[in-house]
């Protein structure tokens, strides 16, 4: 059966060309980072398209422009390629790398098309400068072969694979293989691998990379719906989650809660407004954690009462930092409207007891411990659990 290669570009260009416009269609949709590597990859697809139909209207143009701005044009689309998966990984896109890789390849292929002509060495600068771009890629994405791994990424490890696996074919066929006429479109069967991958890899690419954002939107959609809006803490939700775990892990006689309550804290509600008011709500919310330790877990309740779960943690070491967190907080000024303001902290104190059947009853226990520092005066810590388990863990120092 015959093959033609002009045809089998030309075909990649038109699909890559088709894909274009609907990537770039989809950005109005997101924003930040999301919006970015989607634009870069829309434009990519538009060079990939150039690239690929000069390439396939070799016979009908200039060696220069089948050659030598095909190439170039490949390269760039190569580079922002990169650039795209990069930015969509998290991980810095380096820039100065990527077209110091993109350039030397094209100024190797010039060389070698119209200096010193040699179809080999040419496809030998291609594929360093594509091993080269790949390498970049395969790194971050290495990640995705581990257990419970991402899938969308080992989707796009596979494209890219592919890809290395058809320049790795074409090289082989020219070192070890008998190619009477080299050339692009010379019907090899290094050349038809290539080529067929090649058409239909702008397809497998983008469903790659659409999986890929798909499901970094949604792991943002589930922290977001877990994370306090206004402090970046855990919220009501998240907390109830995070309580129930720890109290599945952790041995009937360690674990400690923190009820915390802002003392009237309405009155800078009412003096500077909401906004004044969320203002020193995240101001304690940064001070309160610099006074955690790792594994404990701070999280907003709702207005202006926070939750602080303290893991393996007994009554004594509970006190400490509760007393500890008390004291620094009343240290914190914020300015409001020209004003250093301060406030005080009333603290509920509640440590596991073996007949509590859940987290909730431990925090309930904080909760009226809680009422009970504010009815004493607030300002200050109080605690209704009458035992006293020996101390397991040091209590952090607060680090601002």
């Amino acid at each position: 059966m015959h093959i033609d290669l002009v045809t089998l570009s030309l075909v990649g260009a038109l699909q890559a060309l088709l894909l274009a416009p609907l990537l770039l269609a989809a950005t109005r949709a997101y924003t930040g980072v999301a919006r970015q590597s989607l634009r870069i990859w829309g434009t990519v697809l538009v060079l990939q398209a150039l690239g690929w139909a000069l390439m396939g209207a070799r016979d009908q143009i200039s060696g220069w422009l089948s050659i030598v701005l095909a190439n170039g044009v490949l390269m760039i689309s190569y580079a922002e390629t990169t650039r795209a998966l990069r930015l969509l990984l998290g991980v810095p896109p380096r820039r100065g790398l990527l077209a110091a890789i993109g350039i030397s390849g094209w100024l190797g292929i010039v060389w070698f098309a119209q200096v010193q002509p040699d179809y080999p060495m040419r496809v030998y600068i291609a594929t360093v400068s594509l091993g080269g771009f790949l390498l970049l890629l395969l790194w971050p994405l290495r990640h995705a072969l581990r257990p419970g791994g991402s899938t969308a990424q080992r989707v796009m490890l596979l494209v890219l694979l592919g890809a290395a696996a058809g320049w790795f074919f074409r090289v082989c066929e020219l070192i070890f293989g008998d190619v009477p006429t080299p050339g692009l479109l010379a019907a090899t069967p290094g050349n038809i691998a290539q080529m067929i991958y090649s058409a239909m890899e702008p397809v497998f690419a983008s469903v790659g990379f659409l999986l890929m954002y798909n499901e970094l939107a949604q792991a943002e959609l589930r922290r977001l719906a877990r994370t306090d809006a206004l402090t970046g803490m855990l919220n009501r939700f998240a907390l109830d989650e995070m309580a129930q775990r720890l109290f599945q892990q952790t041995s009937p006689h360690s674990g400690a809660v923190l009820m915390i309550d802002i003392d009237h804290f309405k009155t800078i509600n009412d003096r500077f407004g909401h906004a004044g008011g969320d203002r020193m709500l995240a101001a304690l919310a940064r001070g309160i954690s610099q006074c955690l330790r790792a594994d404990d877990v701070l999280g907003r309740v709702g207005g202006e009462e926070f939750l602080v779960l303290l893991p393996g943690t007994g009554i004594d070491d509970a006190l400490t930092l509760a007393e500890r967190l008390r004291t620094a907080v009343s240290g914190i000024q914020v300015t409001l409207d020209g004003e250093p303001q301060t406030v005080t902290i009333s603290v509920g104190v509640a440590v596991r007891q073996a007949e509590d059947k859940g987290p909730g009853a431990l925090v309930r226990r904080a909760d009226r411990a809680l009422y009970a520092a504010k009815n004493a005066g607030r300002d200050q810590v109080a605690t209704l659990d009458a035992t006293r388990p020996t101390p397991t863990r040091d209590v952090a120092e607060c680090s601002g």
